[in-house]
């Protein structure tokens, strides 16, 4: 991903994209399991890819992928 200047969006990584788990109950749990021993951007990856997800319109960001 190429750094643009300026701050992006935390909750996309400036993609304008959220991926929502689609199963919220079992991407918490394995949340919850990895982030004991990995960190939170890689508990997060692994928790997605158990639960699965969908692309979303980012919900803090409204899409630009620009932060705060």
């Amino acid at each position: 991903m190429e750094v643009k200047k300026g701050k992006v969006c935390f909750l996309c990584d400036g993609t304008g994209k959220y991926k929502k788990p689609i199963d919220e109950t079992k991407y918490d749990k394995q949340f919850d399991k990895y982030a004991e021993f990995l960190s939170m951007g890689e508990a997060r990856r692994k928790a997605l890819e158990e639960a699965g997800y969908t692309l979303v319109v980012c919900p803090d960001c409204g899409g630009t992928g620009k932060g705060a």
